[in-house]
């Protein structure tokens, strides 16, 4: 039996790839006018996943090595963007960063068990499905700490 929230998912998984093929193609549509956290471009990391997603042919095991090498690449990203905001926070505010910081990593952790639960009947696509939830999740949570490192230095 499938779960209602499972073709959504599938339809946004699909979406997201076909967007990011559109992207390194240079292809023009509405979905792909769509640029990572307000910016005019796309970010670096979602074009070479676009790229590695188009060499990839559709094959599973490639499009999930694309998604894992933008996983980390989001991830050190991801990284940066905090140590950038703890830095930019001062002492007043470093502690309360560092709560929300741990609170989204403990989120994010029972997010991906939750996605593997939810995924794991879905055969091959499951591993698509749960390393593109993971891969959405550090994408925004990038955009989330740049933005907030932005108010800080707009602060200063």
């Amino acid at each position: 039996m499938h779960h209602p929230l499972l073709k959504p998912l599938c339809s946004t998984t699909l979406a997201l790839l076909t967007t990011l093929t559109l992207l390194a193609t240079g292809t023009q549509t509405a979905q792909a006018a769509e640029h990572f956290c307000g910016q005019p471009t796309a970010h670096p990391i979602d074009k070479a996943l676009a790229a590695a997603s188009e060499r990839s042919g559709g094959v599973t095991v490639d499009l999930r090595d694309a998604q894992s090498a933008a996983y980390a690449a989001w991830d050190k990203e991801l990284n940066r963007i905090y140590a950038q905001a703890l830095k930019a926070a001062g002492p007043t505010r470093r502690d309360a960063l560092r709560a929300a910081q741990r609170a989204w990593l403990a989120f994010d952790t029972a997010q991906g068990h939750w996605d593997a639960m939810l995924h794991a009947d879905q055969g091959t696509s499951a591993a698509l499905n749960i390393a593109g939830a993971a891969l959405e999740r550090r994408r925004a949570r990038v955009c989330d700490l740049s933005m907030d490192l932005q108010s800080l230095k707009d602060s200063e």
